[in-house]
């Protein structure tokens, strides 16, 4: 399967490295973040994620792989497939957050090159929440 980046969001925070890892590498989390999301279900090394109407995936089933530096979710059984790849860089008392989307173009029938756009502003937009909710976090505690 050969992937390729459809787009790359970038967002920096006032918040510890650890802190944003802990948080993007827990998908139950994904319903405080990313508005569509009505449902996380743990599975056994799975998530089965349920959106509303207006999403791509309706359905979906993630699985996470991470280090310190990295979160990747890999998203299967919907009608995209995709990796997003979370990179995690500490920059003095702040935290870098880059996201890309990673899709392999060949196993899928959706128009890639229209969805790139309007897929990497809701990404951005979620990106922006997540990132609200990890100063947040750290403000509280």
């Amino acid at each position: 399967m050969t992937q390729t980046k459809l787009f790359t969001n970038l967002i920096t925070l006032n918040a510890p490295q650890t802190q944003a890892h802990d948080l993007i590498a827990n998908p139950t989390q994904l319903l405080k973040w990313v508005p569509e999301i009505t449902q996380v279900n743990p599975q056994e090394k799975t998530f089965v994620v349920n959106r509303s109407e207006g999403a791509l995936n309706h359905y979906e089933e993630i699985t996470v792989e991470d280090d310190d530096s990295q979160v990747v979710y890999h998203s299967r059984k919907g009608r995209l497939a995709y990796d997003l790849v979370f990179e995690l860089k500490s920059v003095a008392t702040q935290v870098q957050i880059q996201e890309s989307l990673m899709v392999d173009e060949q196993s899928t029938q959706l128009p890639i090159k229209l969805l790139a756009p309007i897929a990497k502003h809701a990404f951005n937009l979620n990106l922006a929440n997540l990132g609200r909710l990890i100063e947040g976090s750290v403000m509280n505690s």
